[in-house]
């Protein structure tokens, strides 16, 4: 008596298709949400650190508000672009789509190197002093979650460019626009906190 090959459903198919395409955005807000508990915990450390601490900041530090504002005003616009390709997608509007898709990725890598240069431009090293430390780490956990959210959003762009993303499939787009989100959430969190609250 033959025995009867077990098969895995070819992706897209089955009967829990759906349920499984929900799965991505879920898992993108979870970590999101991780992320932004990491970024309160360091909000909590910046602000206990600055109420036991006579000098906060420090004598004579600057501030490159210049450069910290143009970052905020680049992740607004890239924020808006995602969404912006995300409408082309499901409206059928490819051209739409792809601009917009080229438009966050440029947005995107200008947000990441203009953060780049903002934290290589401190005057204080990591471990100098308890504000260098947790303003860093402000800093930098943003720049991470960037680096991941842009690695999302140029894997959903190949595939819009291959014509593998459709509404179908739309939840993969959805993921990446969260992971994008919440790294920009994260910079405007750091951005009030280092640069408006100060």
């Amino acid at each position: 008596m033959a025995t009867p090959m077990l098969a895995l459903p070819r992706a897209g198919t089955g009967g829990d298709a759906e349920g499984r395409r929900g799965i991505l955005p879920l898992g993108a807000s979870v970590a999101g949400a991780g992320v932004l508990m990491v970024m309160a915990g360091l909000v909590g450390a910046y602000v206990a650190l600055k109420s036991a601490t006579a000098a906060w900041p420090p004598q004579d530090t600057e501030f490159d508000n210049y450069t910290a504002t143009t970052l905020t005003l680049t992740l607004l616009m890239a924020m808006t672009s995602i969404e912006w390709a995300a409408y082309g997608i499901r409206k059928g509007f490819r051209g739409q789509a792809l601009f917009a898709f080229a438009l966050a990725i440029g947005l995107a890598l200008a947000h990441l190197n203009g953060l780049a240069y903002l934290v290589n431009g401190f005057e204080f090293a990591i471990g100098s002093s308890a504000y260098a430390t947790v303003v860093h780490a402000l800093c930098i956990v943003p720049f991470l979650a960037g680096l991941v959210a842009l690695g999302g959003v140029v894997h959903v762009t190949l595939r819009a460019i291959g014509h593998q993303l459709t509404v179908e499939n739309l939840s993969l787009l959805r993921g990446a626009a969260i992971l994008w989100h919440v790294a920009s959430i994260a910079w405007f969190i750091a951005y009030y906190t280092v640069y408006v609250t100060k």
